[in-house]
């Protein structure tokens, strides 16, 4: 490389110049730089320097720090010294020549041989490149140090650099940031990098305590005392809260302590003794007295002794937000290293139950797996027999639970778990046998990955105080783990086999084919394609199998004569049905043949334990000594772990399958397929079995080519071929697609190409009602786009046999898209969703503006859901999209007979609801809605609906409407009132009370007086309350009730114009409960004054029973006598007569009309206040009178 001849690297030298004075620096390594990918362009650079020998110092340094133009800021040149620094010593010769004697070359020399510290030879080049070092002495806790030491002697005492730059010192150690000690490597560590002082004297300690660079500088007792800190601790983002000490005491045998933790991590931990580095106790493992969850931002050990002594417990972290660039996971590191000394063994020095994680209550995979359970902390504890556990859904999973305590059979503890799963929630309870610890695991399995089996998911621990009195020390023996081999238990089932018995001349019918004579697979008529093949299966033979597959045989004749003969069957496709069955339901383990030769049917079975036999192999052998006619078809097949668009190779046998001659037909079978996976408890914990899918048994050719590709086309048999590239491309549908008769309409391939929408639409059988969600996964596996799941982007509706997702997603690039169904049974036990099929979305444009997410409603199907069709509900809106004319939308629901509704309107940009956009009135058992858009957008209508015959009080979810408002409207905005507000209330409709004037629950009047009238068909007493809706000033005196006949006519004066809330009450006059329940809720806007308002009269209860007034409604204030006719309508009434300021009037009774008339004489008062009562005797105790009405002038 040419050198500048002008290069001089003297000149460089800071001659002089005093350094700045030791400061703690202004700015942290987070300000400076984000991660080392800022310096790639400089460490590839150093890279290449360190693989070159130089003539000369000047050559070395001109090439490493001046040559690269990018190499600009200081900041850069330090980066290119610790890193060369680190890099380049021990590791070999860096000059061509050997150098002279007192020059930089020989410095550099004899720091490559080990004689010269990496702080002095980075001093020295950050001389050079005219920057201010400093070397500083002091300790360090390095790979020989164990918490408890004391830093005295050689092997503690290190260098390291403090560098000046940017107005600030900062701290580096090339020595410690050589990942490798000595040895040539193009990594280095990146915590020893311009690490801040807080974090590095953890593990350096400065003679001088200005070099500390902190405010506070340390004692070397105290740094002796500091945890021993290792840098992932640093880099997960771990502080500490509690326990700040490198040596843990505990005199009272248990101890906790937490750990701040700023970002999600995982923690394990391992706890040795120090005398023997054993981490056991008497084959209990030292972990198992450690107790551990992460809740909070706290990470909490808690530590039970196993016995006295000393141990030292290793914490490792990883951060749950970094990937490994290439596993594409992070690894366990170690963080911290605590000496626990343990004088005293506890009382409850037990181990804790012995469960698969180490980490107790819910966390990552929690959420990974979209469960959410109500109880947060890991340890529970309870004075009672049974334990709830309530475990919110966000998606379909499928649970399992393992309960287990030390010593104690897992078998019987499996039967204390009920499990009530749905689609929104688990429940689980426990019903303990008696006091003590128990642990409790709770997996969980995507029913779109069922093949990766099922998950830990979290744990809890479970400390139980009730004790049984009546559980006897028998009880106790059989929770209690006996020594009783399992070959012991083998045998004895063994033994109570009853197999059917043969002569030893009857022997096997071993099948001869004549291949020439069998007739070549040909596609089938339209009719049979269609058709559902009928086989005379019964629940007899499904038992019969069943009873076979429990037990064990010593050889294969006695197998197939127990499975086959035994039942005396002629029909062929029975006897295929048994052999599928059994096969794909068996324990391979259970096949103990006592002879196996070789070639022979004992060898293919005993094979399948092995994998040297494939299911093909032995359903083939089967129907051989059965007297069936079979093949083995060669091909590819679409596993549960292929994913659209995954290519194969023709003829390289990734799969095998049958096809059996039945009745003149070849029928498709694949054994392997219908074993579906599934988790059961055991000892030890769960294991994967496989549960029976029936769907691989004479499947139809049309069906089966969506999974299986034939290498011979003729396999295929259909009419026309497909190829290989449209069997890669086709999505996949999994069996329960096909059990549930669903069916492909708009895309037969597996990738969607979007610019932006995207509508997918399945078909599936009218007369079948299905329940249907789905998920939205981006390439990097990741729900969410921005905090928002990527579901709320897309809409499913599905409505009289057809299903509609419409799509928008909101970014380019690739998104796997899942469907799930179930069939509305609630009688099926195990009537969960599961995958019926999946595309690849490919979006390569986004729309403009970028899409909002849809509203965000309580389900993913919108339009009429099943408890809609359960409520005998109809409707003539047949989308799910109802778009507003004028800013107003309407749809009708008709059902059998009167129900309560109530409606909720949500949007994506408004968090709260919008109560009162929405109403409807009812007109017998047709049921009107109004929708008002508060704006121009999209809103979510949600319908909810009740039986009013039924005690349930919930109201059920019933349909949801995207209501599409595309018109620049101008809806006067309402204010914010509590869902459910408005409208009717449940008791209307049972009390048979109906709108007979103003039915919508909201009222925009150009006047202040309304009169609303409401009918009913019993004796009725009403009561209001009037509130200004923003003030909640209290304006009741402005309502009158009048009642006549069925009709109570509420007459509202509104004392000001804006919004008021105006609530009517009822109850039946024979209900003497004092309760008065809500009958309907209405919000008025006045606009416009047009009459004065006066108070009317207060009106007590007996007013409220059917009595009106025609005049006078309000008496103003008189300056002079005047006199008040009176003319009211009092059933009932026997005396009736009006009171002002003790001066009594009677009014008189016309017998025709029912109507009590009279004048009345009022004078005002030089008091003021003039007092008018209306006043009645019923019945013939003349001398009592109650109060009907007080005016007040």
């Amino acid at each position: 490389m040419k050198i500048p001849p002008d290069f001089e690297p003297d000149t460089l030298l800071k001659n002089g110049l005093e350094s700045p004075p030791p400061k703690r620096p202004r700015t942290r390594k987070c300000d400076l730089y984000s991660g080392p990918t800022r310096f790639r362009h400089v460490d590839d650079h150093v890279n290449k320097v360190t693989a070159v020998n130089h003539k000369s110092f000047r050559g070395l340094l001109w090439h490493l720090l001046f040559c690269d133009k990018d190499i600009k800021s200081d900041l850069e040149r330090v980066r290119a010294i610790y890193r060369w620094t680190a890099a380049t010593g021990g590791v070999k010769q860096c000059f061509e020549n050997n150098p002279s004697a007192n020059t930089a070359e020989e410095y550099i020399t004899k720091f490559q041989s080990g004689k010269i510290s990496h702080a002095q030879i980075l001093q020295l080049l950050c001389i050079f490149a005219g920057l201010h070092c400093k070397i500083i002495t002091g300790c360090a806790k390095g790979k020989t140090f164990r918490p408890g030491d004391a830093c005295t002697g050689e092997r503690f005492r290190h260098c390291w650099n403090a560098v000046y730059f940017d107005g600030n010192w900062f701290l580096l150690d090339a020595k410690w940031g050589a990942i490798n000690g000595n040895n040539n490597t193009s990594e280095c560590s990146e915590f020893y990098f311009l690490t801040d002082p807080e974090q590095l004297q953890f593990s350096h300690w400065a003679e001088d305590p200005r070099w500390q660079l902190v405010d506070r500088p340390i004692a070397m007792n105290e740094f002796e005392n500091y945890p021993f800190v290792k840098p992932h601790f640093f880099r997960v983002g771990l502080n500490f809260i509690s326990n700040v000490k490198c040596v843990i005491e505990t005199r009272r045998g248990q101890v906790k302590w937490d750990i701040g933790v700023t970002h999600p991590a995982k923690f394990s931990y391992r706890l040795v003794s120090s005398d023997t580095g054993s981490d056991r106790i008497d084959g209990v493992l030292l972990k198992n007295f450690i107790f551990h969850e992460v809740q909070n931002g706290r990470a909490t050990f808690a530590l039970r002794s196993p016995a006295p002594g000393d141990y030292f417990l290793k914490i490792f972290a990883k951060s749950l937000h970094e990937r490994n660039g290439h596993t594409g996971y992070t690894r366990m590191l170690e963080v911290l290293e605590y000496r626990v000394q343990i004088s005293k063994t506890c009382i409850e020095d037990d181990p804790l139950p012995n469960c698969w994680d180490t980490t107790w209550g819910p966390g990552q995979r929690t959420d990974k797996f979209c469960l959410y359970p109500l109880q947060k902390r890991g340890l529970i504890t309870t004075d009672e027999k049974t334990v709830d556990i309530e475990i919110n859904k966000t998606r379909p999973v499928n649970i399992l639970c393992r309960l287990c305590r030390n010593g104690w059979k897992e078998s019987k503890l499996q039967k204390c778990i009920e499990i009530e799963d749905n689609d929104t929630k688990s429940f689980l309870t426990v019903t303990l046998p008696y006091a003590g610890e128990y642990g409790l695991e709770i997996y969980g399995c995507l029913p779109s990955r069922k093949t990766a089996g099922y998950h830990h998911v979290c744990q809890y621990l479970i400390s139980c105080s009730w004790r049984d009195e009546n559980f006897t020390h028998e009880d106790l023996e059989k929770y209690l783990e006996t020594t009783e081999s399992e070959d012991a238990v083998f045998e004895n089932k063994e033994l109570e086999i009853k197999p059917a018995i043969y002569s030893d001349s009857c022997q096997l019918p071993v099948l001869k084919i004549d291949e020439s004579s069998l007739p070549e697979p040909a596609p089938r008529p339209l009719d049979l394609m269609q058709a559902s093949p009928s086989i005379g299966w019964s629940l007899e033979l499904e038992d019969h199998v069943k009873s076979v597959c429990d037990r064990t045989y010593r050889s294969f004749d006695t197998l197939l004569r127990d499975l086959v003969f035994s039942r005396n069957i002629q029909n062929d496709t029975v006897k295929a049905r048994i052999l599928f069955q059994w096969l794909a339901t068996m324990k391979p383990q259970n096949l103990t043949f006592d002879s196996v030769d070789i070639g022979s049917p004992e060898e293919t079975l005993r094979g399948l334990q092995t994998q040297r036999t494939t299911y093909a192999m032995a359903y083939n052998t089967l129907c051989k000594y059965s007297g069936l006619v079979s093949k083995i078809i060669f091909g590819v097949a679409k596993g549960m772990d292929y994913k659209p668009g995954n290519t194969f190779t023709p003829g390289s046998n990734h799969h095998t399958w049958n096809a059996v001659l039945l009745n003149g037909v070849w029928e498709l079978v694949d054994t392997r397929f219908a074993k579906r996976p599934v988790l059961a408890g055991a000892t030890g914990g769960p294991s994967m079995q496989y549960e029976f899918d029936d769907h691989f048994f004479m499947t139809n050719p049309q069906k089966f080519i969506y999974t299986h590709f034939p290498d011979e086309s003729k396999w295929q048999m259909l009419d026309p071929l497909v190829t290989m590239e449209t069997f890669c491309n086709m999505p996949v549908m999994t069996p329960h697609f096909f059990a549930l008769g669903m069916d492909l309409l708009s895309h037969k391939l597996a990738y969607v190409h979007s610019t932006g929408k995207s509508i997918i639409e399945l078909k599936y059988p009218k007369s079948k009602r299905l329940h249907l969600t789905f998920s939205v996964i981006s390439d990097n596996g990741t729900e969410e786009y921005e905090g928002v799941k990527l579901v709320r982007y897309a809409m499913l509706e599905a409505n009289a046999g057809k299903v509609t997702f419409r799509l928008r997603l909101p970014g380019k690039g690739k998104y796997t898209f899942i469907v799930y169904a179930k069939e509305d049974n609630p009688n099926k036990s195990d009537n969960v969703f599961a995958q019926v099929c999946e595309y690849i979305i490919e979006q390569e444009d986004v729309l403009v503006p970028k899409p909002f997410p849809y509203p965000p409603c309580a389900y993913q199907s919108w339009g009429p859901g099943i408890a809609f069709y359960q409520f005998n509900l109809f409707t003539d809106t047949v989308s799910a999209v109802i778009k507003t004319k004028k800013g107003v939308a309407k749809f009708e629901i008709m059902s059998s007979k009167p129900m309560q509704f109530r409606t909720r309107l949500v949007q994506h940009q408004e968090t709260s609801e919008f109560e009162g956009y929405v109403t409807h009135k009812i007109q017998g058992n047709l049921t009107m809605f109004t929708i008002t858009a508060p704006s121009q957008g999209e809103f979510g209508l949600e319908i909810y609906a009740k039986d009013p015959d039924t005690e349930s009080k919930k109201m059920r979810h019933v349909a949801q409407y995207l209501i599409l408002c595309e018109e620049e409207i101008h809806t006067v905005q309402l204010p914010k009132l509590p869902s459910g507000l408005l409208g009717l209330q449940p008791m209307l409709v049972k009390y048979g009370v109906s709108t007979i004037t103003h039915s919508d629950p909201v009222i925009h009047t150009d006047t202040n007086y309304l009169e609303i009238r409401f009918g009913t068909s019993q004796n009725m007493r009403f009561t209001t309350s009037l509130f200004e809706t923003e003030t909640q000033a209290e304006y009741s005196e402005y309502v009158f009730i009048q009642s006549e006949m069925n009709v109570i006519t509420l007459l509202v004066c509104l004392p000001k114009t804006g919004f008021f809330t105006f609530c009517v009450h009822g109850n039946l006059l024979t209900d003497n409960s004092q309760q008065i329940p809500g009958l309907f809720n209405y919000l008025i806007h006045c606009n416009e004054m047009k009459v004065d308002a006066i108070p009317y009269p207060k009106q007590y209860g007996f007013w409220k029973e059917g009595c009106s007034m025609m005049k006078p409604l309000a008496i103003k204030p008189v300056q002079e006598t005047t006199v008040v006719p009176f003319k009211v309508r009092i059933p009932r009434a026997t005396i009736v007569a009006v009171v002002v300021d003790n001066d009594w009037t009677p009014l008189v009774l016309h017998p025709d009309s029912g109507v009590w008339e009279g004048d009345i004489h009022i004078e005002p008062t030089s008091q003021g206040g003039i007092k008018v009562v209306l006043v009645a005797s019923f019945g013939d105790d003349q001398s009592k009178y109650a109060t009907l009405l007080e005016y007040k002038l």
